[in-house]
């Protein structure tokens, strides 16, 4: 596997960085379609500065060097057992020497609390979709398009997408993860149980609450608590049909 550092963007970097991923899509844009523009978003790019610029300062950005050089990038969320590989880029003119494996592969080193991995690539990317599911493991398991939507997608921007997931083997950081977004939801739902109605953090915290209930990382924490997994002095009411639920539909949250 080729050796490469990751190295986090400096903001004298970030420019670079955009024209760089920019470069990088529009390459495989151009590979596949040739000079046809219908499917970039803005004029001549793939991606737009937009949606760069959006993904870096939402998440956590890496310049992937090999011998001290520039030869891609990547920007991650994660939040507790959960990430979001939000772009990965290698320079056209390194593909194929094992650079996006290697990145790939620090960034899971990098996160052993992350036991599943989301992201997304447009459908004509057949190099990212082969590096996605042959190299890295990968499944897709939801397309994207006029005819299904990713609800939180308001500007279209997910159109003719795929999305991957990747679900790794719980570890003891993972679990930590998890028993830290229990607490986090049921200190919420106290929260909720005690505010008056007339109170605005009592909406936040039945919204926060109303997103947790019935998603797949509650149903993970759910299946943990069922398996025996979790501290046994763990609060975990918000993990209760009678507790949750009844809380959401008292105030017409469901």
């Amino acid at each position: 596997m080729a050796e490469i550092q990751l190295k986090p963007l400096e903001p004298s970097d970030r420019e670079q960085f955009i024209r760089d991923n920019q470069e990088a899509f529009r390459y495989g844009a151009l590979e596949e379609f040739g000079q046809r523009d219908d499917h970039f978003e803005e004029e001549g790019e793939i991606i737009s500065r937009k949606t760069i610029e959006q993904s870096i300062d939402g998440g956590r950005a890496y310049r992937i060097l090999q011998d001290g050089k520039p030869v891609g990038g990547t920007v991650i969320r994660t939040e507790y057992d959960q990430g979001d590989l939000e772009l990965l880029f290698v320079s056209p003119a390194v593909h194929s020497k094992g650079i996006g494996l290697a990145a790939w592969c620090a960034l899971e080193a990098m996160h052993p609390e992350v036991t599943v991995w989301e992201t997304v690539t447009p459908y004509f990317e057949k190099r990212n979709i082969h590096f996605y599911v042959n190299r890295c493991g990968f499944h897709i398991v939801e397309y994207f398009n006029e005819h299904h939507c990713d609800p939180q997608d308001t500007d279209g921007e997910l159109f003719e997408m795929f999305r991957f997931e990747k679900i790794l083997p719980g570890t003891p950081e993972s679990l930590q993860a998890q028993t830290a977004r229990i607490s986090h939801y049921e200190n919420l739902m106290r929260q909720a149980e005690t505010l008056n109605a007339d109170d605005p953090a009592q909406g936040d915290a039945l919204r926060a609450l109303s997103g947790y209930y019935g998603s797949d990382a509650w149903k993970r924490d759910l299946a943990a608590d069922e398996a025996g997994l979790l501290p046994p002095e763990l609060l975990r009411g918000v993990l209760s049909e009678d507790g949750l639920y009844d809380l959401l539909e008292q105030h017409d949250m469901l």
